[in-house]
């Protein structure tokens, strides 16, 4: 258990800041700040634009493109297994276990309810 703690401990600690990147660049996105209105009401920082290019890494080519997508492949497989390894130590440390599995419940059911609510707007 302690080598799975360590090893956690530092896979955790590589993946945080892509994680806190993607998950606010992915923020703003949701309510595309990034992009200019083309009626002018709204100009979005050219920050936000340029962050949001390497979160979407779409308009990267090339040689570029790849080592971006590469990494944020690297980065991905890095958070499934510190995800999993979380996972199994809160399964095997955290008590009462049943709330450790109410939370992974829950932590499905909302993805799985997001995709159900984007199905239904779609129409047959």
């Amino acid at each position: 258990m302690k080598t799975l703690v360590r090893i956690h401990r530092y896979l955790s600690c590589f993946v945080a800041p892509a994680m806190l990147f993607f998950a606010i660049s992915g923020a703003w996105q949701a309510f595309r700040l990034h992009e200019t209105r083309k009626d002018g009401s709204y100009k979005a920082p050219a920050v936000m634009q340029r962050l949001s290019d390497i979160h979407k890494a779409e308009d990267l080519s090339g040689t570029r493109g790849t080592i971006v997508k590469a990494g944020q492949v690297l980065f991905a497989v890095a958070f499934a297994v510190t995800a999993v390894i979380g996972i199994v130590m809160a399964l095997r440390i955290a008590r009462p276990v049943w709330l450790v599995w109410l939370t992974l419940a829950a932590g499905v059911m909302l993805p799985a309810l997001l995709v159900l609510v984007v199905q239904a707007g779609k129409g047959p």
